[in-house]
């Protein structure tokens, strides 16, 4: 390897690059191949004054372009969707103030909304009970009238027994979704008494800095 204290000293620099074989040269000219590849220009004292990277294929340039493209992309959509979310919390906001004017007003319209839902729970858990007691007997005059004896159901009192236990299934589902609804109300709600609060206390906090200000004034 060449050192640099060995070359002499040239007035306008030198030029130092790494060879194909990995090997760092040093010239006061640089072979015409070189000038696509990397290169460094040293100042006479050895400084680095520029360097030059390996120049990029069109290819690589279009794919930067392109990346530069997809991230601009991506930092307008983000920009849009966080526009979007305060506009959404903005209008939630106006439209919870509005709407009470207390944390118990807010509160009792939360339970109205579970009696009601709760009203159709009950409902759906007696419709199912019924229609499985419905389904037990025939289960059991199916047992004791033809299965116990030998005998094929009847296809009537099958399709009775298949019918119910469609029902079942549909009110059960019914009902499954009528919980997840009420689960999401009150998730709903106690998010809704939170920023509420939070709400009231800032017009508190802005009240108290108008008032304060007036009598400054005064």
């Amino acid at each position: 390897m060449t050192a640099l204290l060995m070359l002499p000293v040239q007035a306008s620099g030198l030029y130092r690059w790494v060879d194909e074989n990995g090997e760092i040269r040093y010239s006061d000219r640089l072979p015409p191949d070189q000038t696509k590849k990397r290169f460094q220009k040293l100042a006479p004292d050895g400084r680095v004054l520029t360097t030059k990277e390996v120049s990029k294929t069109p290819a690589q340039l279009r794919q930067e372009r392109a990346e530069a493209e997809r991230k601009q992309r991506e930092e307008e959509r983000r920009a849009r969707d966080e526009a979007r979310k305060r506009a959404e919390q903005k209008h939630h906001d106006d439209v919870l103030m509005l709407t009470y004017s207390t944390e118990e007003e807010l509160i009792e319209a939360e339970q109205e909304r579970l009696d009601v839902i709760d009203s159709v729970i009950r409902l759906l858990q007696k419709n199912i009970a019924e229609e499985e007691d419905k389904k037990s007997k025939l289960e059991d005059t199916a047992k004791t009238r033809y299965i116990d004896n030998g005998v094929n159901v009847p296809g009537g009192l099958a399709q009775q027994i298949e019918y119910s236990a469609e029902k079942i299934a549909s009110r059960q589902h019914q009902l499954l979704l009528k919980m997840e609804t009420r689960e999401k109300i009150k998730r709903q709600y106690a998010e809704d008494l939170i920023r509420y609060r939070q709400l009231s206390q800032i017009r508190k906090d802005q009240e108290a800095a108008a008032k304060a200000r007036e009598e400054e004034q005064l």
